[in-house]
């Protein structure tokens, strides 16, 4: 059997604050963003969260802010277009400063200071508490919570409630601050002030509640990969329990008759005793290589290493080296193994991995077939697969045998006939190994009237093939008349 390690894809990556139903054209802004935060602070979900936030808002703060001083500017509300665009200019610096110090913290506070500051001057030039711009200062904290926590936005909303303090205790003192631009705008003014402060609050909202979803679905696809890998471990535990379980049994009783064989020679002298325990010993020996090779493919097919060596071959060949391989054992138990095969029949699938399937098919046959039976073997032709039956009249399987077929460690009710071990292993791989080439496997059974496995692989393409000679044709007609002569 060959194998090759099979590397595991990595999961696609998605960014945390980028909807499902995005547009595919928002994908390069969202990638522009990302790129201005340093990878240091990619490291933790949480670092990489608020990384995004100062980015995000930075950027889309930096755009609003534009929006904003242009519209004051076709006003000419000069005072608050300088105003406005000192604190865009901060904004839109933020996300650079983030890159450059590698701090959440400075990064977070300068955009709070920013929008501070700019909130207070505004205030200054639009009439104070009777204008727009001291609302805006509630979006400060809430700014500084998002992206920092609740200290910061202790610290910031205590700032906050300060410089509304300032600006009420100048109304407060009966001293009225002015209003820098035409009071024909005014209603304009506020509506665009009060409105875009909605809108504000809105995307502010929806940025951290995408990246909240996303955080919680990755949670969930997290704490179900938790729950499959610990389902995992636990059948990988009770696959060990039975492995342990097989070979401490199965392992044990032929290393007692080797133990007891190799006590018995030095015992004697007589040959004809060490020939027949020396025999004995090499039966043993066989039955606990081929338990721990039968392991072995179980665990590599299990493991995903298993790897088809595709290639066109004679099926009925291959058919006739297995029947052939288990002639001896039918000989022993006074069985009769009948074939019958379909001419030109060419298979493209792993050779090596067709013989073991058929191997264990037909022994298992054997195995559970009682002596002066039949075991039948036919191979057929079919559109696009080549069809290999093994067909026995054994005790056959019943309807809760048949509900866990080619489950691996299944040791099912029908015993072995003639004493033969059972690991509960070999349908199994037989079923790994069909599927690992591209075919089918389906089987027949009623109680006591046999069982009957059906086996398809997928059929080579025509191809022009040489003209046997006459000998080959005999021989080949010989071989088919020895597999099915009666024992």
């Amino acid at each position: 059997m060959k194998t090759a390690s099979q590397p595991n894809p990595g999961a696609k990556s998605e960014d945390p604050l980028l909807s499902h139903d995005a547009p595919e054209l928002f994908a390069p802004f969202v990638a522009f963003m990302d790129r201005l935060i340093p990878p240091e602070l990619m490291s933790t979900p949480e670092n990489q969260r608020r990384s995004k936030l100062i980015t995000r808002f930075g950027i889309l703060g930096g755009l609003f802010g534009l929006t904003y001083a242009t519209f004051y500017f076709f006003i000419s509300h000069l005072w608050g277009t300088f105003i406005i665009l000192m604190c865009t200019t901060g904004v839109i610096l933020t996300p650079g400063l983030l890159r450059w110090k590698k701090s959440i913290s400075l990064a977070g506070n300068f955009f709070s200071l920013t929008l501070t500051l700019g909130f207070l001057a505004l205030c200054f030039v639009e009439g104070g508490v009777h204008g727009h711009a001291i609302a805006w200062l509630v979006s400060v904290p809430l700014c500084s919570l998002l992206i920092m926590g609740r200290k910061s936005s202790l610290c910031w909303s205590a700032i906050s409630f300060c410089a509304a303090s300032v600006v009420v205790g100048f109304d407060v003192a009966g001293k009225t601050l002015p209003t820098t631009y035409d009071p024909k705008w005014n209603t304009l003014v506020t509506a665009a002030g009060y409105l875009g402060l909605i809108i504000f609050l809105f995307i502010l909202g929806l940025i951290f509640e995408t990246g909240r979803a996303q955080a919680s679905a990755k949670m969930e696809a997290a704490l179900a990969d938790l729950a499959a890998s610990n389902e995992s471990l636990v059948h990988m535990n009770n696959e060990k329990n039975e492995f342990l379980g097989i070979a401490a049994h199965d392992l044990k009783n032929p290393l007692t008759v080797i133990l007891g064989n190799a006590e018995l020679m030095r015992m004697t002298e007589n040959p004809q005793m060490v020939t027949r325990c020396t025999d004995t010993i090499v039966l043993a020996a066989t039955r606990m290589r081929d338990l721990i090779g039968t392991l072995l493919d179980a665990n590599a097919i299990e493991q995903g290493k298993y790897v088809s060596n595709i290639e066109r071959f004679d099926m009925n060949e291959v058919v006739a080296q297995c029947v052939e391989s288990n002639r001896a054992t039918a000989d022993r138990k006074h069985i009769l193994l009948r074939v019958g095969i379909s001419d030109s029949l060419w298979a493209k699938a792993d050779r090596a991995g067709t013989m073991q399937v058929f191997d264990n098919l037909i022994s298992n046959a054997l195995k559970f077939s009682p002596p002066q039976t039949t075991v039948h073997v036919h191979t057929l032709p079919e559109r696009d697969f080549v069809l290999v039956s093994v067909r026995d009249e054994g005790p056959g399987i019943n309807a809760e045998d048949q509900k866990k077929m080619f489950g691996k460690f299944c040791r099912l009710t029908a015993r072995p006939t003639g004493g033969e071990s059972s690991n509960g292993l070999g349908l199994s791989i037989v079923k790994r190994l069909v599927d690992a080439m591209g075919g089918t496997i389906q089987f027949q059974s009623s109680p006591g009237m046999g069982a009957t496995f059906m086996v398809r692989l997928p059929a080579a393409p025509q191809e022009a093939e040489k003209v046997e000679s006459k000998r080959n044709v005999e021989e080949k007609a010989a071989l088919m008349r020895q597999l099915t002569t009666p024992v």
